[in-house]
């Protein structure tokens, strides 16, 4: 099986989408008989890193002349597909790509990343009515199945026509050494880690709720860190919300970390926040429950019932003062109670959250859209 990924990445600006399409395709490329590409759609994605896959970049296309010639460079400088993989929603160049595809009978899935539920649709709204008329309905319109990364993804998208798959991120584990102790220090980390998106992420809620809560917070002596990529000035947002509210010895803003400092900031939390409105299947919840580390999730991040059921962490609403009661609850809560729910994330993560796992299950999915494709 041939399978191309076209994916709007970015390593300058590192996101959700960005981790979970390469790692998606790095964890389907060790299968046999299976050959992935990328195709990055971004107009500026950054430094591209080495990958053991190929890739094509959207600049380097830029001075071709119509939409053949366009599928000839993805032909010669990767492969012909047999399946074609659109992550994320409302880009054009994807549009146009999928219409030289069904062209050539070429079948392609839509995945969406939480793109299409109501809550992402209603944000901007008008700039997506726009886009759904001009191009993306007719997208997915086209579509062999749209990939929903959960069930309540799906359910929050509604119904859009096409056939519908179900198949999630995974992560990495790490090893047993990098592992979070939470509970065992005698203060408290609580850790918020992804893109600052304030609306999305529910970052307005946490900060209201820190407010509510902060002198039971200083009284256990427990921090919050916000760790993550600003967009539309957030960062600036959020450090003027923490001194509005007096909070500067108890809540860090800080900017995006990766690599080494990326796992410790894992592995000195005590507690994972993670308060969204909408969401696909993030990645950050994942690898936090891979590190044992007790996550605090809302419904809408799709993971929260497989959390309550495992023991591997609390609900959380986006009523600030429900979540500093929860704040507070854990601020107190016995070491035990915090190391116990810690070692059921891990579990949680192993069982259900490999990249392996997502890898085998995406392809015989894709195997059964193929079958049917070719059956039409």
């Amino acid at each position: 099986m041939k399978i191309l990924h076209v994916a709007p990445l970015s390593w300058k600006n590192p996101n959700g989408v960005t981790e979970a399409v390469t790692n998606l395709a790095l964890a389907q490329s060790q299968f046999p008989q299976v050959q992935v590409g990328l195709l990055v759609s971004s107009v500026d994605p950054g430094p591209v890193p080495q990958l053991p896959l190929p890739v094509l970049l959207r600049r380097d296309m830029v001075h071709l002349a119509g939409w053949s010639s366009i599928w000839e460079c993805v032909r010669s400088r990767l492969f012909v597909p047999d399946l074609v993989v659109f992550h994320s929603t409302f880009v054009p160049f994807h549009a146009w790509l999928a219409r030289e595809l069904r062209r050539r009978f070429v079948p392609y899935i839509v995945c969406p990343h939480g793109g299409m539920t109501r809550e992402a649709l209603a944000h901007k709204a008008w700039k997506k009515r726009l886009g759904r008329r001009l191009f993306f309905d007719a997208l997915v319109a086209g579509a062999s199945a749209i990939q929903y990364l959960s069930q309540g993804e799906y359910e929050r998208s509604g119904d859009w026509g096409r056939p519908v798959i179900i198949a999630g991120n995974g992560v990495w584990p790490p090893p047993e050494e990098k592992l979070a102790t939470p509970g065992r220090r005698d203060t408290r980390e609580f850790l918020f880690l992804g893109r600052l998106q304030i609306e999305i992420k529910g970052l307005d809620v946490l900060l209201e709720a820190a407010a509510r809560c902060q002198r039971e917070l200083r009284q256990s002596q427990t921090r919050v860190r916000i760790v993550g990529p600003g967009c539309a000035q957030s960062e600036t947002y959020l450090r003027d919300e923490v001194a509005r509210h007096s909070l500067g010895d108890i809540v860090r803003v800080e900017g995006p970390v990766r690599g080494d400092a990326k796992a410790q900031a894992y592995a000195t939390a005590d507690v994972f926040l993670h308060p969204s409105r909408t969401e696909g299947h993030p990645t950050s919840i994942l690898e936090a429950l891979s590190y044992g580390v007790p996550v605090v999730v809302t419904v809408q991040t799709n993971v929260l019932h497989q959390v309550l059921a495992a023991g591997a962490g609390w609900a959380a609403t986006h009523d600030p003062g429900d979540l500093a009661r929860t704040l507070v609850r854990l601020a107190r809560a016995a070491p035990q109670t915090l190391a116990a729910a810690g070692r059921a994330a891990r579990q949680l993560a192993l069982q259900h959250f490999t990249w392996p796992q997502a890898a085998q299950k995406t392809l015989s999915k894709y195997t059964q859209i193929l079958r049917l494709a070719r059956a039409a």
